[in-house]
């Protein structure tokens, strides 16, 4: 029996397959994409989240931390966590009367995960929905979501999976098996610049992409990042690369740039790289989606 940490359970999702969802998101990610909207999925660790609005400083959070992580950041003002010291124990969290510290990350095993989606089993029936795992990246709990997804699909739930594709081919193979449908990150095609935004090749990426197109139905997306990989060149080389995958790929999504999760830095107490940088516009999105479709591919904004 695995055990898997998971950031978070969210329900009703729209966004993330067909029908309504329940995404299971999990910690843990290899990559360090700069315009990463989920930071507190990076860490395959526990870690505490700071609302600073919410904090009241009262102090409990500094009374029960374990390893003095805690402190004031002026004699009556809010508290700042020195996250070398800090083990994500959640106590903090525990006494905080204004949820002004959260934790992310619980340990569930495949069994206990699968009560907490069966409750909403009616809800995938009647809208055609299921589950999807996403993350961070799943595949680095490789083998905790397979044994998650096999009950699943021993239940009849449509069953999808967001990843990077950035894993062992040896991790990512015995987990397509267990999907319907298999949504892959296109970032960029040139191996360069995809180090330099993420800090690693793309290869690997690349050749997964290649191999689970044969038998598996996939969703390709490709976040347009604005100086990162929104050019006419790339774009085109990215759907020419799609279009020699064959009939298995169901269509290239374009997502937009966005900064919906900027706070999420400022609850890690960490800055955010890409905060002078802003969404395409409008104009540019249609003119990429025009680009790909001259390619014979069905090609959305948006996922």
């Amino acid at each position: 029996m695995h055990k898997g940490l998971i950031s978070r359970v969210e329900r009703f999702s729209l966004h993330d397959g067909p029908g309504i969802r329940t995404l299971i998101v999990m910690k843990g990610c290899p990559l360090r994409c700069r315009w990463c909207s989920s930071p507190y999925t990076q860490s395959a660790d526990p870690e505490i989240l700071y609302i600073k609005g919410r904090c009241q400083g009262c102090g409990r959070c500094i009374a029960v931390c374990p390893n003095q992580a805690i402190a004031f950041e002026t004699v009556d003002g809010p508290v700042k966590t020195d996250r070398s010291r800090c083990i994500g124990c959640g106590a903090c969290a525990a006494v905080c009367v204004n949820r002004a510290r959260e934790l992310s990350g619980r340990h569930y095993t495949a069994a206990e995960l699968f009560r907490e989606v069966e409750k909403d089993a009616a809800f995938y029936r009647r809208s055609g929905g299921g589950i999807t795992v996403g993350g961070g990246e799943p595949t680095m709990q490789a083998a905790f979501v397979r044994e998650f997804l096999a009950l699943c699909r021993s239940h009849l739930f449509h069953t999808a999976m967001e990843t990077s594709a950035y894993t062992p081919w040896e991790k990512l193979a015995p987990l397509l098996d267990l999907l319907d449908i298999v949504y892959m990150d296109l970032k960029h095609v040139d191996e360069r610049r995809h180090i330099q935004w993420t800090g690693a090749s793309n290869r690997v990426i690349l050749e997964n992409i290649r191999r689970a197109a044969q038998e598996n139905h996939l969703i390709l997306r490709i976040p347009v990042i604005p100086g990162f990989n929104d050019s006419a060149e790339n774009i085109s080389a990215s759907a020419k690369f799609v279009k020699e995958l064959g009939n298995n790929v169901v269509r290239l999504e374009l997502l937009p740039y966005h900064q919906f999760g900027i706070h999420k830095y400022g609850e890690l107490e960490r800055l955010y790289p890409l905060e002078s940088v802003t969404p395409p516009p409008d104009a540019h999105m249609k003119e990429l989606r025009g680009m790909v479709r001259s390619f014979g591919l069905d090609c959305e904004i948006g996922g």
